[in-house]
């Protein structure tokens, strides 16, 4: 028996080793979308009852002021449910370093469509814009107008106001919105779970 237990321990896999598991990737992408969603509902709160709450001055709006923060939970949630289908596959934390969501996205053998390109480079960008800091250290001006284009070709989209298409304007095009997010998400949750063997519908491209 001694010897048995001594053969564990030398063969139990380290506390690092373990935190590695695909699930505990999987769990880590499921409570960073959870707490996108706490956002989004309470961005979407018709009084300020939880500003008010969280001890913030009349005036203050959950809808303007986490909008950014917002983006970066999706962006983080997503970029930890690819990574953790690429685990369930057998890759290492090595095979799939970085942040680049398009390559996480190939890796997974998924077809890229350029609107889709688009917001995935969105959401990759928001974990750099809406991250920590104001800005990252290697910013500069022609980086943020950047971000700032393709901010708007994703949230947004042109409305006409007239037959000639003289009168245009800009709505929000809901690419974010917390329903297609989901959506999203669930797509690459749907292929960890076929990673485990169990017969799933084809996600969406």
């Amino acid at each position: 028996m001694e010897d048995d237990y001594d053969g564990w321990l030398v063969s139990r896999p380290t506390l690092v080793q373990d935190r590695n598991h695909p699930n505990h990737w999987r769990n880590r992408a499921a409570d960073l979308k959870a707490s996108a969603g706490a956002l989004w509902h309470s961005m979407g709160a018709q009084d300020s009852t939880i500003a008010t709450e969280l001890g913030y001055a009349p005036g203050y709006r959950m809808s303007v002021a986490c909008w950014p923060v917002y983006h970066m939970l999706c962006g983080l949630s997503l970029e930890l449910i690819m990574k953790a289908v690429l685990a369930q596959r057998g890759l290492t934390p090595a095979d799939f370093k970085g942040h680049k969501f398009a390559n996480l996205h190939q890796q997974l053998r998924l077809p890229l469509s350029k609107d889709k390109r688009k917001l995935l480079q969105f959401y990759e960008d928001s974990l750099v814009w809406a991250g920590r800091y104001p800005t990252p250290l290697d910013a500069t001006d022609e980086k943020l107008l950047k971000h700032y284009e393709l901010a708007s070709e994703v949230l947004t989209k042109p409305v006409e106001l007239s037959q000639s298409g003289v009168l245009r304007f800009k709505v929000s095009s809901g690419a974010t919105d917390w329903e297609h997010f989901v959506k999203l998400w669930d797509n690459y949750a749907l292929l960890f779970n076929e990673a485990l063997g169990y017969r799933v519908d084809t996600p969406n491209p």
